[in-house]
């Protein structure tokens, strides 16, 4: 089975949710923990094949801080 790589990026109240190796393939989720499920679905309907056999790895792209020297 095939893992796909999910960017999970925080937008407004959501997460906005890409699949790189799916082109086309986009989903969101209120919160990070519900985002797996999402994206499963998202794959599973793209492949149809069922969210059982959709594997998934999440990576959470936080913004990155800036530190300011004063």
């Amino acid at each position: 089975m095939t893992a796909y790589r999910v960017t999970a990026r925080h937008a407004a109240k959501w997460w906005a949710l890409e699949v790189p190796d799916l082109p086309g393939v986009f989903s969101q989720a209120k919160r990070l923990d519900k985002a797996e499920e999402a994206a499963r679905e998202a794959i599973a309907v793209m492949l149809d094949v069922e969210t059982e056999d959709v594997e998934v790895e999440i990576e959470p792209v936080l913004p990155s801080s800036r530190m300011h020297v004063g």
